[in-house]
């Protein structure tokens, strides 16, 4: 409630609007694939998910570690946005989740922004006069300061099959180092998975499988493939020391 300069009483009512979607969407234009070509849900119909993101890095770990691969991204700096429009984004490319960052990289005068939206409201005459009560129309629009900008981050994902082993891997060595490498390196581990129950953890070098060396993912991938409804000896690097386990697979 504002005391206005005829001594009455103003209510001001917001009117969220959804005229604040840009008519270009910028999470589209700027979205960078990470998957092969034509990656999507294995839902036919996707019910698309949106949440906050909190720090990339975990949550990419915990992303993966809860049985999603990831998609791609999308990356820029804009005024302010609503989550709706990454969500529009994700519908199309038939992700399964959407975790959105935003950070405002400047600062903005939203009590100026406020006068002049009042201002603006009274000159286009959106006011309601109710006695000692004024309800004045502002838009969600009206409050929009051109100067406050964000960095805005998102990554979609898609949540996968029930995994055989439940690992997400890199190969270990590139260029120079490889002859130096053991295995392929454990970057999570789906929970529940098969690799979990056997006590395979993030960081873990996978080095054989079944007395089979291992040098790379594609080997891995087709051994376990191979024995598949069995149980597998997983040799293993942990902390520099060699360990084994058996996986139900």
């Amino acid at each position: 409630m504002y005391k206005s300069y005829l001594s009455t009483f103003i209510a001001v009512v917001f009117f969220f609007s959804t005229n604040l979607i840009a008519e270009e969407n910028l999470f589209e234009k700027n979205y960078i694939l990470q998957s092969p070509e034509g990656f999507k849900s294995f839902e036919q119909m996707p019910d698309t998910k949106i949440m906050r993101g909190w720090d990339k890095d975990t949550d990419n770990v915990m992303m993966l570690e809860n049985g999603y691969d990831f998609m791609g991204f999308s990356g820029f700096v804009s005024n302010n946005l609503p989550p709706s429009v990454a969500l529009e984004h994700g519908k199309k490319i038939k992700a399964d989740l959407i975790l959105v960052y935003d950070r405002q990289i400047n600062e903005g005068d939203r009590a100026s922004k406020f006068k002049q939206a009042r201002k603006k409201a009274i000159e286009e005459k959106r006011v309601k006069d109710f006695g000692k009560v004024t309800e004045i129309e502002i838009t969600e629009e009206d409050l929009v300061d051109p100067n406050v900008l964000y960095d805005f981050y998102a990554s979609y994902w898609v949540k996968l099959p029930k995994p055989t082993f439940g690992t997400h891997f890199i190969e270990l060595g590139q260029g120079e180092n490889r002859e130096n490498a053991e295995g392929v390196q454990v970057i999570a581990v789906i929970k529940g998975s098969a690799a979990a129950k056997a006590g395979i953890v993030r960081n873990d070098s996978i080095t054989s499988i079944n007395g089979q060396k291992v040098t790379t993912p594609d080997e891995l991938i087709s051994l376990i493939r191979e024995n598949k409804g069995s149980d597998i000896d997983v040799g293993y690097m942990r902390n520099g020391k060699a360990s084994e386990t058996v996986a139900s697979i």
